[in-house]
């Protein structure tokens, strides 16, 4: 298992994996739009790393950095993070975790977010931050305002 960052190359066979993502999730009828997520990932602030297997995206995490409203002080957001149910349980999710962390690292990151807004597996997701020393200090919600 490889750990990369996303390039120009990937970015087709990332799409997939994606929209893979998205199916999966409570925000289903949300369509990939590849415009927007191109847009998003040109920025400077922002990351995604691929776990590779045997030449296949497997997973993926991206981060966006930014200040605390209210400071100077810089944090990451998660963007995403995703890996296919085959893998899950596998060393993928803990290599993709610290190679955001590393990331925040070299930036002068002083604080990593991670979510989870997609209602798969959360009870297993929340332990699966915990056991990497994250500590739950919120809730998402969520109410659909439109059929």
């Amino acid at each position: 298992m490889n750990i990369e960052r996303l390039s120009a190359e990937r970015f087709p066979e990332f799409c997939e994996l994606v929209e893979r993502s998205i199916a999966e999730a409570q925000f289903s009828e949300a369509k990939l739009n590849i415009p927007s997520l191109q847009k998003v990932i040109q920025s400077p602030s922002v990351v995604y790393f691929l776990a590779i297997d045997n030449d296949k995206i497997v997973g993926s995490i991206g981060g966006v950095v930014m200040p605390y409203f209210f400071s100077t002080r810089k944090k990451i957001g998660d963007l995403g993070f995703y890996v296919e149910p085959e893998y899950r349980g596998s060393r993928a999710a803990i290599k993709l975790v610290q190679a955001l962390e590393s990331w925040a690292k070299e930036l002068g990151v002083e604080d990593v977010y991670l979510g989870q807004t997609t209602g798969v597996e959360v009870d297993k997701t929340k332990d699966f931050y915990e056991r990497l020393g994250y500590t739950v200090v919120g809730v998402n919600t969520i109410k659909h305002l439109k059929d």
